[in-house]
């Protein structure tokens, strides 16, 4: 058993202690160590040490192991530097998590030799927790409790903005984004957004193109800036 995955695996038991469902927490660890395990033979995973992530200017969480192109967090963190609700960002895990294996096996079909890819399930690794959190918005079970059961993953940072625009914070977060969007669209689709027509209302092409819907209000450091400075929300005549 590797040294490593098994001691992140009791701090991540632990951290959940008051909330373990179904099994004890030998066997979540175990759990836990399992699924590291298994997707290390996929993407080797190596633990990091005194490396923060930047949620946007909405909070730090350390990297928590880094794999060939991305390092990864550690869901709870996330969940809790930003107020939300762990077992609604498990959710979102989980839905982009089967997205995921949707979009692979397209991929795969599409390649046709046969072979079954990674190449779109490495952003969100379960990592086979079984826990119960009382939950005020929850259906009541047969005991009148109300209650959500959730887990936790590790995330790729490749899938930050994607995680903190379905936060609570996604709006103030969309809006600070927008202008760097625009930079970026334009790089990298130019060509294209010129080649696409505007269509007005009455579904006739307009004289404008896609590029110039997409031209930024900032200068791209500005944008840059703008887009990881956190909850601060836009005042009249304010520069970011």
């Amino acid at each position: 058993m590797n040294a490593t995955f098994r001691k992140f695996a009791q701090q991540v038991v632990a951290r959940h202690d008051e909330n373990l469902l179904d099994y004890g927490p030998d066997e979540q660890v175990q759990r836990v160590v399992s699924a590291m395990e298994r997707i290390n033979r996929i993407t080797p995973l190596a633990p990091i040490i005194g490396t923060d992530i930047d949620l946007a200017g909405f909070g730090k969480v350390p990297a928590r192991f880094m794999s060939l192109t991305d390092p990864y967090v550690l869901l709870s963190d996330v969940s809790e530097q930003l107020g939300w609700f762990h077992p609604r960002a498990c959710e979102w895990a989980e839905k982009r998590a089967a997205w995921a294996v949707r979009d692979q096996r397209e991929a795969d079909e599409a390649r046709g030799d046969g072979r079954l890819g990674w190449e779109y399930l490495r952003d969100h690794i379960d990592l086979g927790l079984s826990l119960c959190v009382d939950d005020p918005e929850a259906k009541p079970d047969a005991g009148g409790r109300r209650w959500s059961d959730s887990g936790d993953w590790l995330i790729s940072t490749d899938r930050i903005g994607d995680l903190i625009s379905s936060s609570p914070w996604g709006k103030e977060f969309m809006d600070n984004s927008m202008d760097a969007f625009r930079h970026a669209a334009r790089e990298i689709f130019g060509d294209k957004l010129k080649q696409s027509p505007v269509i007005g209302p009455d579904g006739q092409p307009t004289d404008g193109n896609a590029y110039d819907l997409f031209e930024p209000e900032l200068p791209k450091d500005e944008a840059l800036r703008k887009a990881r400075r956190g909850p601060a929300l836009d005042c009249e005549g304010e520069q970011p």
